[in-house]
């Protein structure tokens, strides 16, 4: 009799979880600006989630949050949840 090694337990992720996955796998940056998805508390929002050191142009950030909502919406739309998800923002400045 084998066991199954614990890699290969069944898991079937949330929708939220699933979108947090595709999101990040495909638009996460990292540097100066970084950008990743968290899914929210709520069970009906996802966060778009920057932070940034003081020296970031403004310009930059602003355009990676337009990019990342509109990566949300399409992805949403693509799976049909575009009539129920919300996008936050939170966008904070790093302390060095």
């Amino acid at each position: 009799m084998s066991e199954k090694a614990p890699g290969f337990e069944k898991y079937t992720p949330n929708r939220l979880d699933w979108l947090t996955l595709v999101l990040n796998a495909n638009f996460q940056q990292d540097g100066p600006c970084r950008l990743y998805y968290t899914a929210g508390i709520d069970g009906k929002s996802i966060s778009v989630v920057i932070r940034h050191y003081a020296h970031v142009d403004r310009e930059l950030i602003n355009g990676s949050v337009t990019m990342a909502k509109q990566a949300v919406s399409m992805y949403a739309k693509n799976y049909g949840w575009d009539s129920w998800l919300e996008i936050k923002v939170d966008v904070e400045e790093l302390k060095v």
